[in-house]
């Protein structure tokens, strides 16, 4: 072989040699970083959907601490009243008609 044909040969295991460096040092780690970033964005999201809930029941907590809800739920859902006032209970009508026979003393 002549030197020619081995400088040519060195230049073209190098320039691969360099190619595939290039590759396995660029190629690899942007792919990486571009499912990071994808990664990233989700997480965000979901950190702002909790940041809304959280900020939703301070709302909601605040709005427990109020005379007016607090007596509000205490008469929906503990029948309380005031020391003033009368509870009275309605009965709801039967789901069903009751069924008469047809005998004395109920025949017309």
């Amino acid at each position: 072989m002549s030197p020619r044909l081995l400088r040519r040969l060195g230049v073209l295991g190098l320039t691969v040699l360099v190619f595939v460096a290039v590759l396995g040092l660029g190629v690899v780690p942007f792919r990486d970083w571009l499912d990071q970033r994808e990664t990233l964005t989700g997480l965000r999201e979901q950190v702002a959907d909790i940041e809304r809930q959280n900020h939703d029941y301070e709302l909601r907590a605040d709005a427990l601490n109020t005379d007016e809800e607090i007596e509000r739920r205490a008469r929906a859902e503990y029948n309380l009243v005031r020391p003033d006032e009368e509870a009275y209970a309605v009965l709801p009508p039967p789901d069903e008609s009751v069924a008469v026979p047809g005998i004395w003393p109920f025949r017309g």
